[in-house]
């Protein structure tokens, strides 16, 4: 590592592995040296090395700032009435996420809050500005559906044809490599997309998507942007958790600690782009700002001049969930991808005209469950030990609560009848993002504005789950922790640094650009400011790809 970049990133999900090979291509083009170094706080994951091993909880989780062995792919922390779920990788949460490709809703641009239009007003039309920067996502992510509906999908068009929206169902376009000609299942391809990228096995239907795809069918970023970013010259470290951002020099000194050797270093750089995603993100920017104490040490503020905007418009993108069961018909949602396809109702208002919009997609259960199953003696009593290992993993971890409210209602035998609904949709993004007095993230979320988008869903699910045949005919059950405790679970967070017209709106202008202070940039799902209502990832990355672009347009 050196001492000083043009570029330093911190993180590399679809906000920092953009930039990384955006700016990479070009300094290359400019005649100039590469100088772009990404920070990672987790590990790097090669072909078949994500974990599978149950007994092995470390591998699974980060927790405890990845202190005592808690390093591992995911970041799953529970507040007072929500629980937020992100990567920890090079590649960030691509290397759990469910593969979506989808734009946000145009009415997501269209938000007010007193007044004021949440996205900034500098940019009068977001979706005509955002048009080209979807297209070179897709251009990087290869995304396409799945070649042939599996039983899953077929279940959710029956579903949507049953309660009269049959024009309301489409196949989503994944992230995935099918093989070639989409049909040659777990056959590698050293360059499947002709482009000198890594070698990829053809989507083998497992449903690992969200546990880390150790086939590298899914075209995580760690096998896209940063593949190539690195090719170029730019260098990633990871297991360096960054710890703080301070001015120096015209530019700005990036503190961090090397999680495997426990030292603590720095570098300076003229740019910094934080993109440690939104609950990473701002939780750093909430320490610059405020400052905090740990372990009988103050921490001073070393960004004080941050709009009073960071911590705020949290969203959980309307995340809820839901199970079909007793449907009557052999769905098996353990095969095919997590998510194949959706069944939408952007065009939802409340009583006041306002955006309430909202997705539907059949979700699934990872391979690993029925690979535990096949291998073991002991048929459904199997199963049940297997669950009990599961809530114990996860209850290791703290979460107890949750895991008993999950687990203590799942069914095996219910298993291979059941649909999974993954619903999302236009939130209130009104949740506050603060720190605790060991400076800890801490997030408040007010479900009590969202509580009319819920009930549209449920109302919905209902008649999904119940129409009778050609319908489903089953049952629903509504995820227990928001049953019996009113506890959403999220994986789509958003907010905490939004953008907006100036620091009384916003942290950063519609550039990505922080107030007050020039080449500090934030270019994850922090810096949105309301619900997308979709699955996010590709309008966090169209807003990566421009801002990239308008830096590279100032000269880099």
């Amino acid at each position: 590592m050196r001492s000083a970049y043009e570029v330093a990133i911190i993180g590399s999900g679809f906000g920092g592995s953009i930039p990384a090979m955006r700016l990479a291509r070009a300094q290359k083009a400019a005649g100039k040296p590469v100088s772009v170094c990404v920070l990672e706080k987790g590990k790097r994951y090669n072909l078949g090395e994500f974990p599978r091993d149950l007994d092995r909880p470390k591998d699974w989780f980060w927790r405890q700032e990845g202190e005592h062995g808690w390093r591992g792919l995911i970041d799953f922390r529970t507040f007072n009435n929500i629980s937020v779920g992100c990567a920890s990788g090079v590649g960030g949460t691509s290397l759990i996420y469910l593969d979506v490709q989808i734009d946000a809703f145009d009415s997501d641009f269209e938000i007010v809050t007193d007044g004021a239009r949440r996205w900034p007003a500098s940019i009068p039309d977001w979706k005509a500005e955002l048009a080209q920067y979807y297209h070179r996502m897709r251009q990087m992510m290869h995304p396409s559906p799945m070649p042939e509906p599996n039983l899953k999908a077929r279940a959710m068009q029956a579903a949507a044809a049953a309660v009269g929206a049959a024009e309301r169902f489409k196949m989503l376009d994944l992230a995935i490599y099918w093989g070639r000609k989409a049909s040659e299942p777990g056959v590698l391809n050293p360059d499947p997309y002709g482009w000198g990228g890594p070698p990829q096995y053809g989507c083998s239907n497992c449903g690992e998507c969200f546990i880390g795809c150790n086939t590298h069918s899914k075209n995580t970023l760690d096998l896209s942007y940063l593949w190539f970013a690195e090719r170029m010259g730019a260098e990633v470290y990871s297991q360096h958790q960054v710890l703080s951002i301070a001015p120096e020099d015209g530019g700005y000194r990036v503190a961090f600690k090397d999680m495997r050797w426990g030292f603590e270093g720095s570098l300076l750089a003229r740019r910094v782009i934080v993109a440690g995603g939104c609950l990473g993100s701002t939780e750093l920017l909430l320490r610059a700002k405020h400052g905090y104490r740990r372990g009988g040490r103050q921490y001073p503020p070393t960004l004080p001049r941050l709009s009073d905007k960071v911590g705020q418009y949290f969203s959980g993108n309307g995340d809820f969930g839901a199970v079909g069961f007793k449907t009557g018909r052999v769905i098996n949602p353990m095969d095919g991808p997590t998510i194949t396809s959706t069944i939408e109702y952007g065009d939802c208002r409340d009583k006041h005209g306002l955006p309430l919009g909202f997705i539907v997609e059949d979700g699934g259960f990872p391979d690993i469950l029925r690979e535990n199953l096949q291998s073991l003696p002991g048929g459904l009593s199997t199963g049940r030990r297997l669950l009990r290992r599961l809530k114990d993993l996860l209850s290791v971890t703290g979460h107890r609560q949750l895991a008993e409210g999950i687990f203590d209602q799942l069914d095996l035998e219910a298993s291979r009848d059941a649909l999974p609904f993954l619903v999302m949709g236009q939130d209130a993004a009104d949740g506050d993002m603060t720190l605790d007095g060991h400076g800890d993230l801490q997030v408040t979320w007010h479900e009590s504005a969202s509580m009319p988008l819920w009930r549209e869903m449920e109302r919905t699910l209902r008649g999904l789950a119940q129409t009778p045949a050609p319908g489903l005919g089953g049952n629903l059950m509504l995820n227990p922790t928001w049953s019996a405790q009113k506890q959403l679970v999220t994986l789509h967070p958003l907010g905490g640094c939004p953008m907006g017209d100036d620091p009384a709106h916003g942290v950063v202008d519609a550039n990505g650009e922080v107030f007050h202070y020039p080449n500090l940039f934030v270019t994850d799902g922090s810096a949105i400011p309301t619900a997308i209502g979709r699955n996010p990832s590709k309008t966090i990355g169209a807003l990566a790809e421009r801002v990239s672009h308008k830096i590279a347009e100032r000269g880099i």
